[in-house]
């Protein structure tokens, strides 16, 4: 069944009007048609099989038909161990494929969210089309990854940032977190990243964030303002240097499945 992102869940009493680029994908690339059943989700983690009505000029709502239950398939037992791990990728902007591949495979891992960082290496002219732009692409990318995957909740793609002013905000705002620099230079002497999550990383810590570096590297300037960085811990990726793209999707990986395993047990 067609999977369909929309503001909200329609209920017995209330349908709900989809957003135009939805429904122009879902009429004119997955050519539903009018009453056609679909799963509509919210990106917030809850679902309900639903009816599309074609309303004309291109537009579409959906009506209610049965609950979330009926329609996801993940009962109560299973959503815990299902739903976004609170893991947040910190990924220095890739040039090209490799980034709408980094944003399509978080998803699919299980991420929370994804923080785009500009740094010194970064290839990508990020000021000519705007930060705005490239948000709104790689949030499309996430968006029609998460309703292919069948995860519920939306992973939420934020607005590129400086690498210096995202580190202000993030250490100033409170929040309970972990950041682990995945750093390729501190391969022997860091603990690897699996190490750390099986001693170190506690059942109710509220989120982790993984830092990557960009395909350059880093400059020597941000080595010296993440060294001074207080809270922030080094970890390693194991003995090969690996491709930013790579190193993002392993350390998902097991983080992801750490907090899967947690919920699990």
């Amino acid at each position: 069944m067609k999977r369909l992102l929309c503001p909200s869940i329609p209920t017995p009493q209330q349908s709900v009007q989809l957003p135009p680029p939805e429904a122009d994908h879902a009429l004119k690339v997955l050519r539903l048609r009018d009453g056609d059943e679909v799963v509509a989700m919210d990106g917030r983690g809850h679902a309900a099989r639903a009816r599309i009505r074609v309303t004309g000029g291109g537009g579409a709502r959906l009506e209610f038909v049965a609950d979330a239950a009926s329609s996801s398939g993940i009962d109560g037992a299973q959503q815990g161990w299902s739903a976004a791990a609170p893991v947040v990728l910190e990924l220095s902007i890739l040039k090209g494929d490799a980034m709408e591949w980094a944003v399509e495979k978080a998803v699919e891992l299980g991420a929370r969210e994804l923080v785009p960082l500009v740094t010194a290496h970064t290839v990508i002219q990020i000021r000519q089309k705007g930060p705005e732009a490239f948000q709104t692409r790689w949030q499309k990318i996430a968006d029609q990854a998460l309703k292919q995957c069948g995860r519920l909740e939306r992973l939420e793609v934020r607005l590129p940032v400086a690498l210096e002013d995202h580190l202000a905000a993030t250490s100033a705002d409170g929040h309970r977190r972990v950041r682990l620099w995945c750093d390729e230079t501190e391969r022997e002497r860091a603990p690897e990243l699996l190490h750390w999550l099986n001693r170190s990383a506690p059942a109710e810590l509220g989120e982790i964030r993984l830092l990557i570096g960009p395909e350059g590297g880093w400059s020597a300037g941000e080595r010296d303002l993440l060294t001074r960085e207080s809270g922030l811990i080094r970890v390693g990726l194991g003995p090969w240097v690996l491709r930013a793209e790579t190193a993002a999707l392993f350390a998902l990986s097991l983080s992801c499945a750490h907090f899967r395993g947690l919920a699990r047990s």
